[in-house]
């Protein structure tokens, strides 16, 4: 399917507008990486606690 496509027959896509802007707010991800971590860590050991918790259920 791939190979069918030519990339030479392909338009660019239009310019970007002046002023134009992405939707939505962004935020810089470098300001609050410990709190990324720290979900991730939570996260992790709440999936942890619980597959450890059906295995001795099982047994």
């Amino acid at each position: 399917m791939l190979g069918l496509q030519s990339p030479s027959g392909s338009t660019p896509p239009p310019p970007a507008r002046p002023g134009n802007t992405v939707n939505g707010p962004q935020l810089p991800i470098d300001d609050n990486i410990w709190v990324l971590i720290a979900i991730g860590v939570i996260v992790g050991i709440y999936f942890i606690y619980t597959r450890n918790r059906a295995i001795n259920k099982a047994s």
